[in-house]
């Protein structure tokens, strides 16, 4: 079997095992490209997938190539674009970039703060980064659409945009326009009153790449609606990148038609969390080496603990902190300036550190003997409906009280896929509203932890 056919085997078989999100990140790039006394070398477009993929997947390739070769395989990825994609022929049918552009010409629109070199990578959206990468090398063709969802603040219009720099860093001839939802409808509006309708259409279907903001706005908004389904087709069909965040996954917008649902999850779609601890410390690390904050370490170390939201209230805290410290003539932000200014006290603080250093497996035993089932049966791949309920309760606890990111708790609970995970938090949120029973539950584990 020559190491093409040996490949296409080995990644069918990742298929059936990986989420098709993960599967189309994490291993549809990537190409074996010499298997040498049992030793397998395969290529990966960026650095970041070689880590990610010796870090999280490692076993599953190995597994899944031992069962094609019939042998022990280690496994090398090194960072390499697949000899396929390098010596692919460039399109000239449908370019992806309009020529007859001058940079000078057109404002992509974007925000000059929002770039990768701004932007704090963690557990909470390594997974929307690791796709972004995918999106540069190849625009248009990787991920199309690719839709990023999350609440507010947790740095979904910064990953946009830093898309959308680095596109034109590569391409300066590329047509990129930022716009949140909001505008391409009064925009639209305006066009009607004034009949200039094809110059509105030129305008939107004429760009090499698209980047909608809050693209849940237009729910509701018939016109508006069917004006986007076309520029979205328009764009589409002709290979242009698409990228669309909002505050909900596709099927949970509401008066969204299923047409367009099916469009927006056509491509890739990803949720970004809420900033985990240690991303918390590097945000506020950035903010105050970039505004020449002074804070000590264990005052750095307090606020991360204390400030458990988004980014976008962390900064907001981090300038009402800057603000107060020239006016007080502080020269060093300490634990007390920030208790004074914040009203946060120290039992909090030793609270929180105590969840911060609670282990999962702790969370796990508890879980397992609260619910009087084996630590194994909670952590294996059995569906019974005990069971089941006990895995999602305990998966609610890994991610709430110890910011677990979702791919790890799914790791610790049967190696389960992100995307289940995401369902057993949605679920127990839910019950949390709507059945008392849950909640007393919810509270007695937590005691016991």
């Amino acid at each position: 079997m020559d190491l093409d056919q040996l490949w296409k085997n080995t990644q069918e078989e990742l298929k059936i095992v990986l989420a098709p999100a993960v599967f189309q990140t994490f291993v549809s790039q990537t190409q074996l490209i010499s298997l040498k006394d049992q030793t397998a070398t395969i290529a990966c477009p960026n650095s970041y997938l070689v880590q990610m993929n010796n870090k999280r997947y490692y076993d599953l390739f190995k597994s899944a190539l031992d069962n094609q070769t019939k042998k022990n395989i280690i496994i090398n990825f090194i960072d390499q674009q697949p000899i396929e994609i390098q010596n692919s022929p460039k399109k000239t049918s449908t370019p992806l970039f309009s020529k007859n552009y001058s940079t000078t010409s057109y404002d992509p629109n974007l925000n000059p703060k929002y770039t990768f070199d701004n932007l704090i990578v963690g557990n909470s959206n390594n997974f929307a980064f690791a796709a972004a990468q995918g999106i540069i090398k190849n625009p248009g063709l990787s991920y199309n659409p690719f839709f990023i969802w999350g609440g507010v603040g947790v740095g979904k219009t910064h990953l946009m945009q830093a898309i959308g720099h680095q596109l034109l860093k590569d391409n300066p001839d590329m047509k990129i326009k930022y716009f949140p939802a909001e505008t391409f409808g009064n925009e639209l509006v305006d066009s009607l009153k004034t009949k200039n309708m094809t110059k509105f259409k030129n305008k939107y279907r004429k760009l090499d790449c698209i980047l909608v903001d809050d693209i849940q706005f237009i729910a509701g908004k018939e016109y508006t609606k069917e004006e986007f389904f076309h520029t979205f087709n328009a764009l589409h069909m002709n290979g242009k990148q698409i990228i669309l965040t909002s505050d909900r996954k596709p099927d949970e917008i509401g008066q969204l038609e299923d047409r367009l649902v099916s469009r927006f999850m056509g491509g890739l779609t990803v949720d970004i969390q809420l900033p985990d601890y240690e991303m918390r410390v590097a945000i506020i690390k950035q903010n105050t080496e970039k505004k020449g904050i002074k804070m000590t370490n264990e005052a750095t170390l307090f606020l991360a603990q204390n400030i458990q939201s988004n980014i976008r209230d962390i900064e907001g805290k981090l300038q009402k902190l800057f603000i107060q410290s020239l006016t007080d003539k502080v020269g060093e932000i300490d634990i007390s300036f920030i208790q004074q200014q914040l009203n946060i006290n120290t039992n909090d603080f030793s609270q929180n550190q105590d969840r911060a250093s609670m282990s999962p497996r702790h969370i796990i035993s508890v879980c397992a003997k609260f619910f009087q089932v084996k630590t194994s049966d909670l952590c294996g791949k059995s569906r019974k409906k005990d069971l089941v309920q006990a895995r999602h309760i305990t998966a609610h606890f890994l991610l709430d009280e110890i910011n677990l990111p979702l791919e790890k708790v799914g790791r610790l609970l049967g190696g389960r896929d992100h995307t289940s995970i995401m369902h057993a938090r949605d679920k127990i949120h839910h019950q949390l509203s709507t059945n008392p029973q849950t909640k007393q539950l919810i509270n007695q584990i937590h005691t016991l932890l």
